[in-house]
């Protein structure tokens, strides 16, 4: 691992070991795209007067909301001094430092648990772009951040936890219910 202090004295330290949220910032361009396209729809029904429309297709176009949202806003790293939270759609990792071999950032970051279990990261970072003309800043790079914040903590008895995310898996539930029974409840 890179000794991060070096030629920034102690301020490098401080913006590695903060904790931190990472997210691809496409993912979160595509949300707000599906988001308005939805409301555009909505809207524009409303608008018109299609009563029939709105009440056939709001719940399959929630749906297809909280899919987006599932995968394109809630997937996300968040890592601190303690250990990292991997929330891959409807999966939550809970993964304590101690049990993290290395965190490696390819076309995707992944984290390597004791043992050899490997946990992708849906919607973990993409790798920073190299430019020619200057070096990109380390502090941007989520694998080394993750390192540097492993090799920080503290030792922990805590082990590696995999759950399903269930209030959101009710929530889709509840919609896709509600979606089935308004496309086929709901006659022109």
């Amino acid at each position: 691992m890179t000794n991060h202090t070096e030629g920034g004295g102690g301020e490098r330290d401080a913006r590695f070991l903060r904790p931190r949220v990472f997210r691809a910032s496409s993912t979160l361009l595509s949300f707000w795209v599906v988001v308005a396209m939805l409301a555009f729809f909505l809207v524009d029904a409303a608008v018109r007067g299609s009563w029939l429309f709105l009440a056939k297709w709001t719940a399959p176009l929630l749906l297809i909301g909280w899919g987006a949202w599932l995968l394109f806003w809630r997937s996300q790293v968040r890592a601190d001094r303690d250990g990292a939270v991997v929330i891959n759609a409807l999966r939550i990792h809970d993964l304590p430092w101690s049990s993290v071999e290395e965190v490696v950032q390819s076309a995707q970051l992944r984290v390597v648990l004791v043992g050899g279990r490997r946990i992708d990261c849906w919607g973990g970072p993409f790798p920073p772009r190299r430019r020619m003309t200057r070096t990109p800043e380390p502090s941007a790079d989520a694998a080394l951040v993750m390192e540097a914040l492993r090799e920080a903590a503290t030792p922990s008895e805590r082990v590696a936890t995999s759950h399903w995310d269930v209030p959101a898996l009710l929530v889709g539930v509840a919609l896709a219910a509600l979606s089935i029974a308004s496309v086929t409840l709901v006659h022109p």
